[in-house]
C-alpha cells in the first residue's frame, strides 16, 4: 500500500497514544482513510477491530466513528444509498455525545449523498450543518464539504464559485495530507467536464478542442491515482475517456473502452447513466458500420431513458439517440425524440438555476 501523508500521520499519533479509547479514534479515522484509497478488504478488516474493541468500551463516540467508516466503506463499493442511514447515524450518536468535529464531519458526508441524490434541501441543510460546525482547522469536514459545493455551483453551472471551492477543498485535502480527496476533486472535475462535453456533443454543439485538452486532464487524474496508490475510483476514468474519445471521433477506441468498463461501472455506482453511456456506444457502433451492436444497444438506451433520475443525463440520451435515427433515414422518429431532448435540456437547465440560487441562499452569512 503506497501510504498517504494521513495515513503515516495516523500510524504515528495511534503508536504514541496513551489512552485506549483515543487509540481506538485514530484508528477509526484510519480505517476510514484507507477506504477512501479504495483498499476495502483492509477497511473492513480495521472495521472488524474496532466493532470488537467496541462490544467493551460501548463508547458514543467510537460507535458514530464506526457507523462513518462504515458508510464510507459503501460509499466508495457502489455509492451505496445505504451509505446514507450510516452517516446519519453517526451523526445522531455525535449529537448524543455531543462531540461537535464528528457532527460537522458526518454532516459533510451527508452533504455528499445529498448532493449525488440531487436532494437540493438536504444538500443545504448539511452544508449548512458542515460550516457551521466545523473548526478551521478541521480539515477533513472542511475539505469534504468543500468538494461538495465545488461539484454543486459545477453542475449548477456557475464555474467561477466552483473553482473557488475546489481550490478550498484541494487547500484542506494538502493540509491533511489526504491524497484520496485530491484523487477525488480530480475525478469530480473530469466526470462533469465530460458530462458537459458529451451532452454538448449529443446536441451536435462540442468542442473538440475542449474535449482535447480535457482528455489529457483526465489522463493526468489517473497518473495521479497510480502514484498515491489511490484504487477508489479507478473505473471511472476508462468511462470518461470514452466519452471524450467519442466527442473526437475515436469510435474504435471509445468503443472498446466501453466494452471493458461498462459492465463494471453499473456496478460500482453508474447504473442510473447507463442508458446514456450505451447511446454513446450505440452512436460508436454507427460510425463504425456495426449495425448490429448499434441498434442493441440504441433499443437498451431508448429502454431505459425516461427512467435516468437527471434531466441532462435524459437530454443526452434523447439527443444522441436522435442522431442515431436519422443517420439511419428516420426523420420522424428523430424528430420526436429531438423534441424530447430538448425538453429535457431545458428542464436541466430550470434545475441549474434553482441549485445555484439554493447554493447562494444557504451561503448567505455563513463563514466560509
Amino acid at each position: 500500500m503506497v501510504a498517504s501523508r494521513l495515513i503515516e500521520r495516523l500510524d504515528g499519533a495511534i503508536t504514541v497514544a496513551s489512552e485506549p479509547l483515543q487509540r481506538e479514534y485514530l484508528k477509526a479515522e484510519r480505517a476510514g482513510a484507507i477506504a477512501r484509497l479504495g483498499l476495502l478488504p483492509d477497511a473492513r478488516f480495521a472495521l472488524s477491530g474496532l466493532r470488537t474493541q467496541n462490544q467493551r468500551h460501548k463508547d458514543p463516540l467510537l460507535s458514530a466513528w464506526i457507523h462513518l467508516v462504515d458508510g464510507q466503506i459503501d460509499h466508495f463499493d457502489t455509492i451505496a444509498p445505504k451509505a446514507v442511514e450510516k452517516f446519519q447515524r453517526a451523526l445522531e450518536l455525535a449529537e448524543s455525545a455531543g462531540h461537535l468535529p464528528m457532527q460537522a464531519l458526518a454532516s459533510a458526508w451527508l452533504a455528499n449523498c445529498a448532493f449525488n441524490a440531487s436532494d437540493i434541501p438536504a444538500l443545504t441543510r448539511h452544508i449548512a450543518a458542515a460550516l457551521n460546525l466545523a473548526e478551521p482547522d478541521q480539515h477533513a469536514a472542511r475539505a469534504r464539504v468543500g468538494l461538495v459545493l465545488a461539484d454543486a455551483y459545477r453542475c449548477g453551472g456557475d464555474d467561477a464559485n466552483s473553482q473557488t471551492w475546489y481550490l478550498r477543498a484541494r487547500a484542506h485535502a494538502s493540509a491533511d495530507g489526504d491524497s484520496s480527496m485530491i484523487s477525488a476533486m480530480l475525478h469530480n472535475i473530469a466526470s462533469m467536464r465530460s458530462g458537459q462535453i458529451a451532452l454538448a456533443d449529443a446536441f451536435g454543439r462540442a468542442d473538440t478542442e475542449q474535449a482535447r485538452k480535457a482528455l489529457l486532464e483526465a489522463e493526468s487524474t489517473a497518473n495521479y491515482d497510480w502514484g498515491t496508490g489511490v484504487a477508489s475510483l479507478s473505473t471511472l476514468v476508462p468511462v470518461i475517456r470514452a466519452q471524450f474519445l467519442v466527442v473526437l471521433g475515436r469510435f474504435d477506441e471509445a468503443a472498446r473502452l466501453f466494452n471493458d468498463h461498462l459492465d463494471r461501472a453499473r456496478h460500482e455506482g453508474m447504473a442510473h447513466r447507463e442508458p446514456r453511456l450505451l447511446a454513446d456506444r450505440a452512436w460508436c457502433h454507427v460510425r463504425l458500420g456495426q449495425v448490429a451492436q448499434a441498434l442493441a444497444d440504441a433499443r437498451a438506451a431508448e429502454t431505459g431513458v425516461a427512467g435516468q433520475r437527471d434531466a441532462d443525463d435524459r437530454a443526452a440520451t434523447y439527443a444522441r439517440l436522435a442522431r442515431i435515427h436519422r443517420h439511419g433515414g428516420r426523420d420522424g422518429v428523430a424528430d420526436a425524440l429531438q423534441a424530447q431532448a430538448e425538453a429535457a435540456l431545458a428542464e436541466h437547465q430550470a434545475e441549474q438555476v434553482a441549485l445555484r440560487e439554493a447554493l447562494d441562499r444557504t451561503l448567505a452569512g455563513l463563514e466560509k
